[in-house]
């Protein structure tokens, strides 16, 4: 019997991390010329680095942008089509433009997931009723293929009309997808296409939207901007009318609860902000814990950092460029990095379960040591947390293996064993 060393949790993270970078990238543009550049950007300093010293296209669609840390792409909607563009050299790779096989539409607020890889976003277009000329508007999640512009549509029937434009997000383990239609936070399921969860947003302690939101892999929860309104009352002695006019807002790092769509205030004060760039202009550092996000406009923008856990801003910088007058769609690459899903997909749990038969784990609960049994050869396994974070990974053959597991604290895990056959998938818990 083999006896195989569990590989230690943290370790296991800071390799993945320092192999990958914690390099946030995004499109610097210019309009006079119109140009758009891949970039970098220093959060703490605000220098914005273009990669390339060509411009990858004209002008940008701020309905969605996907990087992909595996092929080393940044994508988005530009002047002509879906543009991939190369996060080394800067250079566009691919231009495609939407191909769906449904009917002419777009594709919004589009994200990468990291756990299988693929690009989810909105489909939307409209449906006329050739009786009556009438126009229908409807909307599909759906995924997109970087180089050919393809859609797919995962929802079997139209999901919503509309969508704010106050961000999506993608919640990796769950497989569920999120957008705002500005009352309600919908979640999408990404296996089916169909409602996951569609509470109404509330704001107990204050608020009257939650904006630029994502989702953070390194504790499970969605943050974004909670956003307070005030207006003054402007008497017309003309007719005699009052009047709501628009008078400033008081912005608040928060987080929300997906399920029963209650935003909580993290900041136990306004971040000092008033207006901040829309739909997607915000990322999650998940090595140090901090929310970015960008407010103002032109030559007077500026990035703030906030943290997670207190709410407070820890840095605010200038954005510089050479030439750029704006930084757009800031994504951070480790963020959700190497992440797994912990539902799995419902279509396929009764296969699923077939194949524990031929591989039996025990006891579990478990303790120090974890016992593999199989029918037939095993190849490999992973270790994945609860929250979708490889814990370790490792080369076995034979058909009895014994894991050291005393390492690990106590919770849920899920068990990868990859034989000749397929890969077979455990929850157990400790």
């Amino acid at each position: 019997m083999k006896s195989l060393i569990f590989a230690f949790f943290t370790f296991s993270c800071t390799i993945s991390f320092t192999q990958l970078g914690n390099t946030m990238y995004g499109l610097a543009r210019t309009t006079n010329p119109a140009a758009v550049y891949i970039a970098t950007m220093d959060p703490t300093t605000g220098v914005a680095t273009n990669i390339g010293q060509t411009s990858v296209s004209t002008s940008i669609n701020l309905t969605g942008a996907a990087l992909n840390p595996y092929n080393n792409r940044f994508c988005f909607f530009g002047d002509n089509g879906l543009k991939s563009v190369d996060l080394t050299t800067g250079q566009l790779t691919n231009t495609a433009v939407i191909n769906n096989p449904n009917g002419t539409g777009y594709f919004d607020l589009f994200r990468f997931n990291t756990s299988d890889s693929l690009m989810y976003g909105l489909s939307r277009r409209n449906i006329t009723n050739p009786q009556t000329g009438q126009v229908t508007g409807t909307m599909y999640l759906a995924t997109i293929d970087e180089l050919t512009g393809t859609v797919t549509e995962i929802s079997p029937s139209s999901i919503g009309q509309s969508f704010a434009l106050s961000g999506s997000a993608i919640d990796p383990h769950q497989m569920v997808f999120y957008y705002s239609n500005g009352s309600q936070l919908v979640g999408l399921d990404m296996y089916t296409g169909g409602i996951f969860s569609n509470p109404t947003l509330t704001f107990p302690n204050g608020g009257q939207n939650f904006d630029n939101f994502t989702y953070s892999c390194t504790d499970t929860t969605m943050y974004g901007l909670v956003r307070s309104n005030y207006y003054t009352p402007v008497y017309n002695p003309v007719t005699g009318m009052t009047t709501q006019v628009f008078d400033s807002a008081a912005v608040h790092l928060g987080k929300v609860n997906a399920m029963t769509g209650e935003v909580t205030k993290i900041s136990s004060q306004s971040i000092g902000v008033s207006s901040f760039s829309v739909n997607g202009s915000s990322t999650i550092d998940p090595v140090n814990l901090i929310y970015y996000f960008i407010s103002g406009s032109g030559t007077g923008l500026t990035i703030y950092g906030v943290s997670l856990q207190t709410g407070l801003v820890v840095s605010q910088s200038t954005i510089s460029n050479s030439g750029a007058l704006y930084f757009d769609m800031m994504r951070i690459q480790t963020d959700c990095y190497e992440s797994y899903p912990t539902r799995l997909n419902p279509g396929t749990a009764n296969l699923a379960e077939s194949n524990f038969s031929k591989i039996k784990t025990f006891p579990n609960p478990f303790n120090t040591e974890l016992k593999i049994v199989s029918d037939e050869n095993m190849l490999s396994y992973e270790i994945f947390s609860a929250n979708g974070i490889n814990l370790t990974t490792g080369i076995i053959s034979g058909n009895e293996i014994t894991l050291n597991t005393e390492r690990l604290s106590e919770g849920i895990y899920y068990l990868n064993i990859y034989t000749s056959s397929g890969k077979t998938t455990h929850k157990l818990m400790k």
